[in-house]
Parts: C-alpha cells; sequence; structure tokens
C-alpha cells in the first residue's frame, strides 16, 4: 500500500488514503490539526467562521471584504482572456462579442461560487483566492494565441467527510453543465437577434469546462467526484461529453 497514513501510520491504497474513508483510529488528532490550521490562517478572515453560529449548515452564503477584491480581479482577467478570445472571430456585432465574454465569465465565477456556496452550506470556511502564479499566467493569456484560465480558486478549511467534498467537487461541473444546457435551449428555440453565435459558444466553452474538471487526476474536481463516487462521476462526465459534442456541432 503506497500511502502511509500521518496520524495512525496505517498502510492504505489511495481510495481510502484519507483519514475519513479509512475510519482512522486517531481521527481526533485529524480534528485537532485541522481546527489549528484553520485558526493560523489570516486571522479576521477565517477566525470569524470558526465561531458555532457560522459553523451550522446552511448558514447562508458570505462574503469577505478580501474576497469580494479577489473575485472582482477574477473576473476581470477572466474577461479579458475571453474578450482576446472571442473578438478576432467573426461574430455579427459587438454586442455578441460582450455577451460571448460574459457567458465565458460567468462559467468560471459562477463555478467557484458554487464551490464555496456548497462547503459554506456545510459549515467549512470557503473563499475565493487569486494565486499570484496563476493570476499572471492568466494576464499574460489575454495577450497571446495560449489561454490559461486559472486566476485563482476558492479556498476550503474545516472538519469535513468524504462525501462532502466530492459534493462540493461536483457542483462546479454540474453548474456548467446546466449553464451550457440552458444556453443550447436558448439558441434552438428563441435566440436574441445576432446573439446566435455567442449563445453557442458560451454553450460550448461551459460544456468543455465540465469536461475539463471533470478529468479525475491531480487537483481537478474530477478527483474528488471520482473518489466520492464513481458512478456519479460517470453520469456526470457522460452528460459533459453529450453537451459538448451538441456544443460543438
Amino acid at each position: 500500500m503506497p500511502f502511509v497514513c500521518s496520524f495512525c501510520s496505517g498502510a492504505f491504497c489511495s481510495e481510502h488514503r484519507l483519514p475519513e474513508s479509512h475510519g482512522c483510529s486517531e481521527y481526533w488528532r485529524v480534528r485537532a490539526h485541522r481546527q489549528s490550521l484553520v485558526s493560523a490562517m489570516t486571522p479576521p478572515d477565517i477566525r470569524a467562521y470558526a465561531t458555532p453560529h457560522a459553523r451550522a449548515l446552511g448558514s447562508g452564503l458570505r462574503f469577505s471584504p478580501t474576497e469580494v477584491r479577489h473575485i472582482l480581479i477574477g473576473v476581470v482577467l477572466v474577461s479579458g482572456v475571453g474578450l482576446s478570445f472571442f473578438a478576432p472571430r467573426v461574430f455579427s456585432n459587438w454586442v455578441a462579442i460582450a455577451a460571448a465574454v460574459l457567458f465565458f465569465t460567468a462559467g468560471f465565477i459562477i463555478h467557484e461560487l458554487t464551490h464555496k456556496a456548497m462547503a459554506q452550506h456545510y459549515g467549512m470556511w470557503a473563499e475565493f483566492r487569486l494565486d499570484r502564479f496563476g493570476a499572471l499566467l492568466t494576464l499574460l493569456s489575454a495577450v497571446s494565441p495560449l489561454k490559461i484560465i486559472a486566476p485563482g480558486a476558492v479556498v476550503i478549511a474545516g472538519d469535513t467527510t468524504i462525501d462532502r467534498v466530492g459534493r462540493t467537487a461536483a457542483a462546479g461541473p454540474a453548474t456548467n453543465i446546466l449553464i451550457a444546457v440552458l444556453l443550447l435551449g436558448i439558441a434552438q428555440t428563441f435566440p436574441p437577434a445576432g446573439l446566435m453565435e455567442a449563445t453557442l459558444a458560451g454553450a460550448a466553452i461551459n460544456a468543455f469546462m465540465a469536461v475539463f474538471n471533470l478529468i479525475p487526476f491531480g487537483v481537478f474536481d474530477g478527483l474528488k467526484v471520482f473518489r466520492w463516487s464513481k458512478p456519479v462521476w460517470l453520469v456526470l462526465f457522460a452528460l459533459a461529453a453529450l453537451v459538448t459534442t451538441v456544443a460543438y456541432m
């Protein structure tokens, strides 16, 4: 078994390497360790969520001033990449280009905020944070042919279980699938004049985001979902692949 638990010293396979998934006999140490991590992070941002009231399930979506700033910067960076991607393409007018950029940016931001909403619903601390290197790559993508969208992500801390982690991870791609289906429906029924291309482009981008994030590897959402429930992962991935195929036809 290649994974050794740092709390109980037992050896486990990749599927059972987390303390929650192998019934760790030293789970009290896991809880203490995680709580110390929460307490050690940026004081007002996280400790405000360490109160019993803040940990209550479903206590509402909460944003700190720091997070709002990071989200706004992330929106600007992603919108810049979207503009550089869609502007050279043949859309009917600038309104269509603006709509495509909106669908592109919304896909990223709503994906992340859905992760945040699910994590906070389960009583965890969850906030969007910029990553300096990722933000720089995203900025460079706005002026280069290679497009990398990674300005930041929702950071989660607190006591949790493997099923809650899986559901939180699945929420993001599921949202992109839903957005893509809605945009496809609009494109096939009553698209506003001149916005057919933008609507189809928004559907294709959101569907592709879902497929990409569901790859069961590394830090992608897909690996967390796959470890939690392989049937759920299979259904989501199949749906994402199907919608992507339809959107690009």
